[in-house]
């Protein structure tokens, strides 16, 4: 077979999996064959990372705002309120638990709030700006909590229940990258079975499982 009908081939497999898609899934979900991704929309990524950080202890997430670039984030962590400016660069799922890495490009600053305005003046005193910042997170964040000043990593155990149920990760895991766009997050797992797995997991719906070419 020819170069050129080998790539028609594939096109054409390519078209036929993605009509067996759900229409239900149009408006969260758009899935790249070609680079072997999907796309969740951003109000879709809100409703599953709100759903892992639920019972994340000493945090809690108040406020989310999607923009072209960034999530604009509000936190109370262990007292303080923290704004933070990030996007999702990385997620593994495994043995029950989760990892988020967080890019923090934009905005990390502390709110107005009792507790905060006396750790302002330890930070103004030790000297203003990100890095007295992240060594004041080094002694202030709880556990399962870390950020260097470029990444908040964010660990804890997988949800009894939910669009990521422990239960799924118990004996698997995923590791998936993230590329922030307007339209909402990319989403690339290592291989395409694990892409069509993540898509099953996060949108809960029956889906065709053979990948276009095969």
């Amino acid at each position: 077979m020819s170069g050129q009908s080998l790539a028609a081939k594939l096109m054409e497999g390519a078209r036929e999996w993605a009509k067996r898609l759900p229409a239900a899934l149009g408006e969260d979900v758009a899935v790249d064959v070609g680079r072997k991704r999907l796309r969740l929309s951003h109000p879709r990524v809100e409703l599953v990372v709100r759903q892992l950080l639920r019972k994340a202890k000493g945090l809690e997430l108040r406020e989310w705002t999607a923009k072209p670039d960034v999530y604009e984030v509000r936190l109370s962590v262990q007292g303080w309120k923290l704004r933070v400016q990030t996007t999702l660069e990385r997620v593994e799922l495994a043995s029950g638990r989760y990892r988020l890495w967080l890019r923090t490009p934009g905005v990390v600053e502390l709110e107005e709030s009792r507790t905060a305005s006396s750790l302002m003046m330890g930070v103004l005193r030790a000297g203003a700006g990100q890095a007295a910042l992240r060594a004041l997170a080094e002694r202030l964040l709880p556990p399962g909590i870390r950020w260097d000043g470029q990444v908040l990593q964010v660990e804890g155990k997988l949800p009894a229940e939910g669009p990521l149920p422990a239960k799924l990760f118990e004996n698997a895991s995923l590791a998936v990258s993230a590329e922030h766009c307007p339209e909402g997050l990319w989403l690339g797992a290592e291989a395409w079975p694990g892409l069509m797995d993540l898509l099953q997991v996060l949108v809960g719906t029956e889906l065709p499982r053979t990948p276009p070419g095969t």
